[in-house]
């Protein structure tokens, strides 16, 4: 009864969660195909790829919230990875260009790229879920970043025989009374304070799954440093 009852829980903060989150692109999309389908507007090129990005970006965060309820709904069977090669730069790259909306409302904030690796090296894994751990990562950073920077790098210096891919920002930082738990959403449901903890218990668990770990980096100053560790198959 315990074990059904925490599951209760875990399946009401969750798809609560998901309802909000998932309201935001599909309000935005639908604001867009209304104003592309007014028969007087006249829209530049420019302002038509404009527009194009948006809907594609929004489409893309909805596919996301897709695979988090797959996840959420297959937490505890063992999926089998779809491994392949490709390249943890132009997957960084990716996502950062992917989450310009998110800051284009707020001029004092630089998304960056820190190139620490060649763009020739390449990393075995499951690059879907690497990519949604990443995207998830750079959506909280910035939400909670009003000046400053959110950049993203990867290395393969800070743990042997890994790679590890940094989201970090300047923002206002997590509480220390709350970084206790800012994984244990899957252990303790009810501990959860917002979103953002359980987009950090789901990266999390996702990268349980590809075999590696979610860090967050008590030594960084200002802001928040998540970092992704993934071994090096």
């Amino acid at each position: 009864m315990q074990k059904l009852g925490k599951n209760d829980r875990m399946q009401k903060a969750f798809l609560q969660n998901i309802n909000h989150e998932i309201r935001v692109p599909l309000k935005a999309i639908k604001t867009l195909a209304a104003t592309v389908g007014q028969e007087d507007l006249y829209l530049s090129k420019n302002e038509k790829r404009n527009i194009s990005d948006q809907m594609v970006y929004n489409s893309n965060l909805v596919s996301t919230l897709v695979d988090e309820l797959v996840m959420f709904a297959n937490a505890d069977e063992t999926v089998a990875l779809k491994v392949e090669s490709f390249s943890p730069n132009a997957l960084c790259r990716r996502c950062l260009e992917a989450n310009v909306q998110n800051i284009y409302h707020r001029k004092a904030v630089k998304m960056q790229f820190r190139r620490e690796l060649n763009d020739e090296f390449f990393i075995h894994s499951d690059r879907h879920l690497v990519e949604l751990i990443i995207n998830k990562l750079v959506v909280n950073a910035c939400r909670f970043t009003e000046e400053g920077e959110v950049s993203v790098g990867c290395n393969l210096e800070e743990f042997p025989d890994c790679l590890t891919i940094s989201v970090s920002d300047t923002g206002v930082g997590i509480p220390e009374n709350r970084l206790g738990n800012i994984f244990t959403f899957f252990e303790e449901p009810d501990d959860v304070k917002d979103e953002a903890e359980l987009d950090l218990s789901i990266c999390s668990k996702l990268a349980e799954k590809l075999g590696g770990r979610l860090y967050h980096d008590a030594a960084h100053q200002k802001g928040t440093r998540m970092m992704l560790v993934l071994p090096l198959r």
